[in-house]
Protein backbone atom coordinates (compact mmCIF):
# COMPACT_ATOMS: atom_id res chain seq x y z
CA UNK A 1 0.00 0.00 0.00
CA UNK A 2 1.24 3.86 -0.64
CA UNK A 3 0.04 6.49 1.07
CA UNK A 4 1.65 10.56 0.31
CA UNK A 5 4.18 8.45 -1.85
CA UNK A 6 5.29 6.64 1.24
CA UNK A 7 5.05 2.40 1.07
CA UNK A 8 3.26 1.27 4.16
CA UNK A 9 4.86 -1.75 5.99
CA UNK A 10 2.52 -4.92 5.26
CA UNK A 11 0.54 -5.05 8.85
CA UNK A 12 1.06 -1.49 9.66
CA UNK A 13 -2.24 -0.42 9.01
CA UNK A 14 -4.77 1.19 8.73
CA UNK A 15 -7.59 -0.71 9.88
CA UNK A 16 -11.30 -0.46 9.97
CA UNK A 17 -14.30 -2.68 11.10
CA UNK A 18 -17.34 -1.79 9.82
CA UNK A 19 -20.22 -2.45 12.57
CA UNK A 20 -22.58 -0.63 14.36
CA UNK A 21 -23.35 3.60 15.41
CA UNK A 22 -21.35 3.52 17.55
CA UNK A 23 -17.86 4.21 16.13
CA UNK A 24 -14.26 4.05 18.34
CA UNK A 25 -11.23 6.41 16.70
CA UNK A 26 -8.60 4.22 18.28
CA UNK A 27 -4.90 6.48 17.79
CA UNK A 28 -1.23 4.24 18.30
CA UNK A 29 1.32 5.17 20.13
CA UNK A 30 4.52 6.82 19.31
CA UNK A 31 7.16 4.38 20.39
CA UNK A 32 8.00 3.38 16.77
CA UNK A 33 4.93 0.57 16.40
CA UNK A 34 1.88 1.15 14.45
CA UNK A 35 -1.79 0.40 14.14
CA UNK A 36 -0.85 -3.24 15.14
CA UNK A 37 -0.84 -2.63 18.15
CA UNK A 38 -4.38 -2.19 18.60
CA UNK A 39 -5.50 -4.76 15.92
CA UNK A 40 -6.59 -7.30 18.88
CA UNK A 41 -8.36 -4.84 20.92
CA UNK A 42 -10.57 -3.23 17.90
CA UNK A 43 -11.16 -6.89 16.42
CA UNK A 44 -12.51 -7.74 20.07
CA UNK A 45 -14.52 -5.01 20.39
CA UNK A 46 -15.77 -5.36 16.78
CA UNK A 47 -16.37 -9.05 17.23
CA UNK A 48 -18.39 -8.68 21.39
CA UNK A 49 -19.92 -5.71 20.57
CA UNK A 50 -20.45 -4.53 16.58
CA UNK A 51 -18.51 -1.10 17.22
CA UNK A 52 -17.62 0.10 13.71
CA UNK A 53 -13.71 0.56 14.37
CA UNK A 54 -11.16 3.22 13.45
CA UNK A 55 -7.71 2.35 13.73
CA UNK A 56 -5.86 4.68 11.46
CA UNK A 57 -2.19 5.20 10.79
CA UNK A 58 -0.74 8.20 11.65
CA UNK A 59 1.41 10.01 9.54
CA UNK A 60 5.28 9.23 9.10
CA UNK A 61 4.36 5.94 10.62
CA UNK A 62 4.61 2.50 9.18
CA UNK A 63 6.94 3.64 6.87
CA UNK A 64 10.30 4.81 6.96
CA UNK A 65 12.00 6.31 10.21
CA UNK A 66 13.23 9.29 7.84
CA UNK A 67 9.52 10.22 7.07
CA UNK A 68 8.62 10.14 10.99
CA UNK A 69 11.64 12.64 11.76
CA UNK A 70 10.15 14.91 9.14
CA UNK A 71 6.55 14.49 10.23
CA UNK A 72 4.93 17.55 12.84
CA UNK A 73 2.74 17.04 15.77
CA UNK A 74 0.13 19.12 12.98
CA UNK A 75 0.05 16.76 10.92
CA UNK A 76 -1.33 14.29 12.89
CA UNK A 77 -4.02 16.15 14.14
CA UNK A 78 -5.08 16.98 10.95
CA UNK A 79 -4.95 13.27 9.77
CA UNK A 80 -7.54 12.66 13.13
CA UNK A 81 -9.40 15.27 12.37
CA UNK A 82 -10.33 13.73 9.24
CA UNK A 83 -10.55 10.99 10.48
CA UNK A 84 -13.50 12.03 13.08
CA UNK A 85 -15.53 14.00 10.51
CA UNK A 86 -15.62 10.62 8.15
CA UNK A 87 -16.36 8.85 11.28
CA UNK A 88 -18.93 11.01 12.63
CA UNK A 89 -20.57 10.38 8.53
CA UNK A 90 -20.99 7.01 9.62
CA UNK A 91 -21.95 6.88 13.54
CA UNK A 92 -24.18 8.71 15.95
CA UNK A 93 -22.24 8.38 18.97
CA UNK A 94 -18.38 8.21 18.88
CA UNK A 95 -15.64 7.46 20.89
CA UNK A 96 -11.92 8.05 21.17
CA UNK A 97 -8.96 6.56 22.88
CA UNK A 98 -5.26 5.51 22.62
CA UNK A 99 -2.36 4.18 23.49
CA UNK A 100 0.49 6.08 25.06
CA UNK A 101 0.87 9.38 22.76
CA UNK A 102 -2.07 8.23 21.34
CA UNK A 103 -3.88 8.62 24.44
CA UNK A 104 -2.35 12.11 24.59
CA UNK A 105 -3.61 13.05 21.23
CA UNK A 106 -7.38 11.29 22.14
CA UNK A 107 -7.02 13.91 25.54
CA UNK A 108 -6.22 17.08 23.40
CA UNK A 109 -8.89 16.21 20.97
CA UNK A 110 -11.24 15.48 23.54
CA UNK A 111 -10.95 18.93 24.93
CA UNK A 112 -11.99 20.23 21.60
CA UNK A 113 -14.28 18.41 20.18
CA UNK A 114 -17.78 16.99 21.87
CA UNK A 115 -17.04 12.99 21.99
CA UNK A 116 -19.76 10.49 23.54
CA UNK A 117 -16.34 9.21 25.66
CA UNK A 118 -12.65 9.19 25.81
CA UNK A 119 -10.21 6.68 27.19
CA UNK A 120 -6.29 6.61 27.55
CA UNK A 121 -4.38 3.08 27.86
CA UNK A 122 -0.99 3.73 29.37
CA UNK A 123 -0.80 7.92 28.51
CA UNK A 124 1.83 9.98 30.16
CA UNK A 125 2.24 12.81 32.26
CA UNK A 126 6.01 12.45 32.08
CA UNK A 127 8.48 9.85 31.18
CA UNK A 128 10.74 7.59 33.46
CA UNK A 129 13.89 7.12 31.87
CA UNK A 130 16.44 9.33 32.17
CA UNK A 131 17.86 9.17 28.50
CA UNK A 132 14.64 10.71 27.70
CA UNK A 133 15.86 14.08 29.39
CA UNK A 134 19.33 13.83 27.88
CA UNK A 135 16.98 14.19 24.06
CA UNK A 136 17.81 17.79 23.40
CA UNK A 137 21.42 17.40 23.88
CA UNK A 138 22.01 13.82 22.22
CA UNK A 139 19.84 14.87 19.18
CA UNK A 140 22.49 17.65 18.34
CA UNK A 141 24.94 14.71 17.29
CA UNK A 142 22.41 12.06 16.38
CA UNK A 143 19.12 11.30 14.37
CA UNK A 144 18.02 7.87 15.48
CA UNK A 145 18.07 5.74 18.81
CA UNK A 146 17.84 1.95 18.08
CA UNK A 147 15.01 0.17 19.76
CA UNK A 148 14.42 -3.37 20.54
CA UNK A 149 12.40 -4.62 17.14
CA UNK A 150 13.47 -8.30 17.55
CA UNK A 151 12.43 -8.67 21.26
CA UNK A 152 8.84 -7.31 20.18
CA UNK A 153 8.08 -8.96 17.31
CA UNK A 154 9.52 -12.45 19.50
CA UNK A 155 7.41 -11.64 22.54
CA UNK A 156 4.26 -10.92 19.89
CA UNK A 157 5.08 -13.88 17.55
CA UNK A 158 5.54 -11.55 14.83
CA UNK A 159 2.34 -9.73 15.29
CA UNK A 160 4.10 -6.40 16.31
CA UNK A 161 4.88 -4.15 13.45
CA UNK A 162 7.29 -1.19 13.56
CA UNK A 163 10.61 0.35 12.85
CA UNK A 164 13.82 -0.47 14.05
CA UNK A 165 15.29 2.32 14.57
CA UNK A 166 13.20 5.96 15.73
CA UNK A 167 14.24 9.35 15.50
CA UNK A 168 15.30 10.88 18.47
CA UNK A 169 12.63 14.23 17.81
CA UNK A 170 9.76 11.80 18.83
CA UNK A 171 11.00 12.55 22.29
CA UNK A 172 10.74 15.84 21.61
CA UNK A 173 7.49 15.99 19.77
CA UNK A 174 6.05 13.65 22.81
CA UNK A 175 7.17 15.97 25.39
CA UNK A 176 5.30 19.11 23.23
CA UNK A 177 1.70 16.57 23.54
CA UNK A 178 2.15 16.22 27.43
CA UNK A 179 2.36 19.91 27.99
CA UNK A 180 -0.60 20.38 25.32
CA UNK A 181 -2.66 17.52 27.04
CA UNK A 182 -2.25 19.49 30.63
CA UNK A 183 -3.53 22.19 29.04
CA UNK A 184 -6.57 20.61 27.49
CA UNK A 185 -7.80 18.20 30.75
CA UNK A 186 -10.42 21.12 32.26
CA UNK A 187 -11.97 21.34 28.55
CA UNK A 188 -12.25 17.32 28.65
CA UNK A 189 -16.19 16.98 29.95
CA UNK A 190 -16.97 13.72 28.39
CA UNK A 191 -17.03 10.59 29.92
CA UNK A 192 -13.31 9.03 30.31
CA UNK A 193 -12.14 5.71 31.21
CA UNK A 194 -8.17 5.65 31.61
CA UNK A 195 -6.05 2.87 32.40
CA UNK A 196 -2.57 1.92 33.33
CA UNK A 197 -0.15 -0.92 34.26
CA UNK A 198 1.00 -1.23 37.94
CA UNK A 199 4.63 -2.64 36.19
CA UNK A 200 4.82 0.26 33.91
CA UNK A 201 8.46 1.52 33.88
CA UNK A 202 7.91 3.42 30.79
CA UNK A 203 5.53 6.25 32.61
CA UNK A 204 5.54 8.26 35.49
CA UNK A 205 3.35 6.78 37.87
CA UNK A 206 1.43 9.72 38.65
CA UNK A 207 0.46 9.88 35.07
CA UNK A 208 -2.77 8.35 35.34
CA UNK A 209 -4.02 9.98 38.59
CA UNK A 210 -2.91 13.23 37.30
CA UNK A 211 -5.29 13.16 34.18
CA UNK A 212 -8.27 11.79 36.46
CA UNK A 213 -7.91 14.60 38.99
CA UNK A 214 -7.41 17.28 36.74
CA UNK A 215 -9.88 16.43 33.59
CA UNK A 216 -14.02 17.71 34.21
CA UNK A 217 -15.57 14.88 33.58
CA UNK A 218 -18.28 13.97 35.81
CA UNK A 219 -18.22 10.51 34.78
CA UNK A 220 -15.09 9.05 34.83
CA UNK A 221 -13.09 5.44 35.99
CA UNK A 222 -9.35 4.88 36.67
CA UNK A 223 -8.41 1.11 36.32
CA UNK A 224 -4.86 -0.48 37.18
CA UNK A 225 -4.18 -3.14 35.12
CA UNK A 226 -1.84 -5.89 37.63
CA UNK A 227 -0.12 -7.31 35.12
CA UNK A 228 0.57 -4.89 32.32
CA UNK A 229 3.85 -3.43 31.37
CA UNK A 230 3.93 -0.21 29.07
CA UNK A 231 3.48 -1.94 25.59
CA UNK A 232 -0.71 -2.78 24.84
CA UNK A 233 0.05 -5.11 22.46
CA UNK A 234 -0.47 -9.27 23.58
CA UNK A 235 -1.08 -7.84 26.91
CA UNK A 236 -1.83 -10.16 29.72
CA UNK A 237 -4.76 -7.98 31.23
CA UNK A 238 -6.26 -7.68 27.66
CA UNK A 239 -9.18 -9.54 28.68
CA UNK A 240 -9.71 -6.89 31.17
CA UNK A 241 -9.38 -3.72 28.67
CA UNK A 242 -11.97 -5.07 26.56
CA UNK A 243 -14.45 -6.23 29.05
CA UNK A 244 -13.70 -3.09 31.47
CA UNK A 245 -14.52 -1.11 27.82
CA UNK A 246 -16.96 -2.60 27.18
CA UNK A 247 -19.10 -2.06 30.76
CA UNK A 248 -18.07 1.91 30.30
CA UNK A 249 -19.71 1.95 26.49
CA UNK A 250 -22.66 -0.09 27.53
CA UNK A 251 -23.15 2.32 30.41
CA UNK A 252 -23.10 5.76 28.23
CA UNK A 253 -24.09 4.47 24.84
CA UNK A 254 -26.90 1.54 24.82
Amino acid sequence: MIENNHEIIPGAGPFYYEGNSIGLLLIHGGGGGTCADLKLLAEDLNKIKGFTINVPLLPGFGTSPKNLRNTPISAWKNALEREIYDLKNKCSRIIVGGHSMGGLLALILAGQYSFDAVFTISSPVGIQRFLFKLVPFFKLFIKYHSINSDTFRDDTNGAWVGYDKIPLNIATKVKKLMNEMKKSLNKVKCPAVLFQGCLDSEITKESMDYIYENISSSKKRKIWLKNNQHPILNSPDHPQIVSELVNFINEICI
